[in-house]
């Protein structure tokens, strides 16, 4: 059997409210996985309010997550701050997308984030990913 077989499906979470921006994502994250030879499974979610129920319930089993941070009823910082505290293990596996990347800095001031900006390219969301996956 081919070490690839043998590898364990890496599992995505993605919790943006744009439709496009997760269409965007899942073909860049399938992508990138098809590139270095790895299976992946990606959910995505548009419910800010599920998604963190999500991650307090069946976080660990997560490889990346993909928060948006700004959304409607509950911010990506937000989701970010409790699973903080419920789920501390979990926050070196996520990636923020946002254009305002001044909203985590002035929160958290001197915190290191993945951050991808919007917009953004391929080769930069697929060297985020390689740096939380190589973490």
């Amino acid at each position: 059997m081919s070490k690839q077989k043998l590898s364990k499906q890496k599992q995505v979470l993605i919790i943006e409210d744009e439709e496009n921006i997760q269409g965007i994502l899942s073909a860049f994250i399938e992508r990138y996985f098809n590139e270095h030879d790895m299976q992946v499974n990606i959910k995505t979610m548009s419910d800010p309010i599920r998604g963190l129920y999500d991650l307090s319930t069946r976080g660990e089993q997560y490889d990346l997550i993909i928060l948006d941070v700004r959304l409607p009823k509950l911010g990506g910082d937000e989701i970010y701050n409790s699973i903080s505290h419920v789920t501390p293990g979990l926050v070196n596996r996520i990636m923020f997308v946002t254009g305002y990347p001044d909203d985590l800095t002035e929160r958290w001031p001197g915190k290191e984030f993945t951050i991808l900006e919007k917009p953004f390219r391929y080769d930069a969301l697929g060297e985020k990913i390689s740096s939380i996956l190589n973490s």
